[in-house]
């Protein structure tokens, strides 16, 4: 990708985003226990303090002929429990790095009100920084090297209702691709919103997935209309710089989606686009 065309991409000054996630799925390590995410804790310790066990996501294959059978998920028995997707996080809870047998995942996320989104460029080097750590660990522990077969990044937005003023009844204020028509003969105004829909990305790279959802904001319970963008597929060369790529593309994908999908009202007004 051209860098004047990189840097002609719609742009904040109070961008909307609150979460972005990279992430490596991969073969599952046969030989990673969980001793070994206590070993991998302790050499990034010092950067990722805090510890929390999730339950583990299940894998996602992104398939393109439209006959193929959805990937269906396995029943394994085991002699003991599955490991779980560990959650490394810094002291100030913005940075997080997620691990699981056959997921490697880093998240920039607002916690505070103040928290200002740091850039493309600063939150995609800490993903890379930690996966050559993860990489370097594996080697130095002889587990094997990840064979990575699917590539995600994820944009997730919050729209508080209050903030722009527009009832959900309203959404095409925001969203001009869906409409609630004013007058109906029987049904009231919606209490909720799901929405889902996907692009195809440029010779089959993968998937661009959307989806709106009305939600409620835990720290204050007010409604919100969450926006989440995923990327997901991978690239036909399995090399870092070409991975790296194929994030720069998605996160063009993402950005100019999320720029088609909204008001530019609501762009230029609330989160004062700048070009």
């Amino acid at each position: 990708m051209k860098e004047n065309h990189t840097e002609s991409l719609p742009d904040y000054e109070r961008p909307p985003v609150i979460e972005v996630v990279y992430g490596f799925q991969f073969k599952p390590l046969p030989k990673f226990k969980s001793a070994d995410v206590g070993l991998f804790w302790l050499g990034i310790r010092n950067d990722y303090p805090e510890y929390l066990e999730m339950p583990p996501i299940t894998p996602s294959i992104e398939q393109f002929d439209p006959f193929a059978q959805p990937v269906q998920p396995q029943i394994e028995v085991l002699s003991m429990p599955p490991l779980p997707r560990i959650f490394f996080s810094d002291p100030s809870g913005n940075w997080v790095l997620q691990l699981q047998k056959d997921r490697f995942l880093h998240n920039w996320r607002k916690v505070k009100d103040d928290d200002v989104y740091p850039r493309y460029p600063v939150v995609s080097q800490r993903f890379f920084d930690a996966w050559d750590k993860f990489i370097e660990f594996c080697r130095k522990e002889e587990l094997g090297e990840p064979s990575i077969n699917q590539l995600e990044l994820t944009y997730i937005n919050h729209i508080p209702l209050v903030e722009v003023k527009v009832p959900l009844e309203g959404i095409e204020t925001i969203f001009p691709d869906l409409r609630w028509r004013v007058k109906h003969s029987f049904l009231p105004n919606p209490e909720s919103l799901s929405w889902k829909t996907s692009f195809l990305l440029p010779k089959q790279q993968g998937r661009l997935h959307v989806s709106i959802t009305y939600a409620f904001r835990r720290t204050d319970k007010s409604p919100v209309l969450l926006c989440e963008l995923t990327a997901r597929g991978m690239p036909s060369e399995v090399e870092l710089s070409v991975f790296r790529k194929w994030f720069a593309l998605s996160r063009e994908w993402i950005v100019r989606g999320f720029a088609d999908l909204t008001s530019e009202k609501i762009q230029y007004d609330i989160w004062r686009r700048k070009k």
